[in-house]
């Protein structure tokens, strides 16, 4: 259990926690302070309508969107949406390592350009009603890239840094480089929340040891893999295995309402199992993931939460 003083943030995962999973969690888990969405960014010029369907579906407060320019001009036109939709707080995206985002200038990749984060966070003085946070990473290219632009985040006027302590082109690879986010950590000016292999109470303890000034931890695979993690750190109770069963039933209902057919609900719910198999559920899970419908992935569910009771 870790103190009440550090704050448990809920990472961003795309395809996973959308508005959906994060309300759903919040009611039959909870334990975390606050929820960065998935990033938002243009796709051919324009912001796709299931994201800013997220942000307007939104029931939580302690919810922020996060947005992933490739510039300034991309940052006024994604603040502004974001503003829109009534959100006061937005979170940059500097860390997304996938290759795709790269190829396009944006996430991690703009380590390698200073100057354009440079150009991004000072336009964030364009929008003086609006809080800002960055998640990024320790660089692109190897760990020690954040030398070049410490400066530019001390600089500019944000409420926290959250940093993933790999460099971008590791993705979720080889070990977090925890001497590289510590002399981060000494340098930053801001609020500094870290992220990165937080898979168990253990984890989380080691980290919040080594670094006991940091304002928190950031949760990403972690937490959906066991959704009771940021409980177990509060003290709280733990959740049974019938409320994972009405957990995962009323998610699973609401995307067969939203989602239109087998394959799109098939493709999101198997995503989920992919975190929350296990050793011991492993011959149990791998029928749900096998289901070619929905009528065989209900059957398979059913047996699994039949074992499991």
């Amino acid at each position: 259990m870790i103190d009440n003083k550090y704050k448990v943030f809920s990472a961003p995962l795309q395809g996973i926690t959308d508005n959906t999973f994060r309300t759903l969690f919040s009611r039959y888990y909870g334990g975390v302070d606050e929820y960065v969405t998935p990033f938002i960014r243009e796709e051919h010029g324009a912001i796709r309508k299931k994201d800013i369907n997220d942000l307007h579906n939104n029931e939580l407060e302690n919810v922020v969107p996060q947005i992933l320019p490739s510039g300034a001009e991309e940052l006024d036109r994604l603040t502004q949406i974001v503003a829109e939709c009534g959100y006061k707080r937005i979170d940059i995206n500097l860390g997304c390592s996938f290759p795709p985002v790269a190829a396009h200038g944006r996430g991690s990749v703009l380590f390698n350009t200073p100057e354009k984060i440079r150009e991004i966070l000072v336009a964030t003085n364009n929008h003086k009603d609006i809080t800002y946070s960055v998640k990024m990473r320790l660089g692109f290219a190897d760990s020690r890239q954040w030398r070049d632009i410490v400066d530019i985040i001390n600089d500019a006027p944000l409420s926290r840094v959250s940093v993933h302590a790999r460099y971008g082109r590791q993705q979720y690879k080889g070990e977090c480089d925890l001497a590289e986010f510590g002399d981060f950590f000494s340098a930053c000016k801001h609020k500094v929340v870290y992220n990165g292999d937080l898979c168990t109470e253990a984890d989380i303890e080691r980290i919040v040891a080594q670094f006991p000034d940091i304002e928190g931890v950031m949760l990403g695979r972690g937490l959906i893999s066991d959704m009771n993690l940021a409980r177990k750190l509060r003290g709280e109770e733990v959740a049974d295995k019938r409320v994972f069963a009405n957990f995962h039933n009323e998610l699973a209902n609401t995307y067969k309402a939203s989602l239109c057919g087998d394959r799109p609900f098939l493709l999101r719910m198997k995503a989920f199992w992919e975190f929350w198999e296990t050793e011991e559920t492993r011959k149990a899970v791998k029928k749900i993931k096998k289901a070619s419908s929905i009528a065989k992935y209900d059957a398979a569910v059913m047996e699994y939460l039949s074992q499991a009771e």
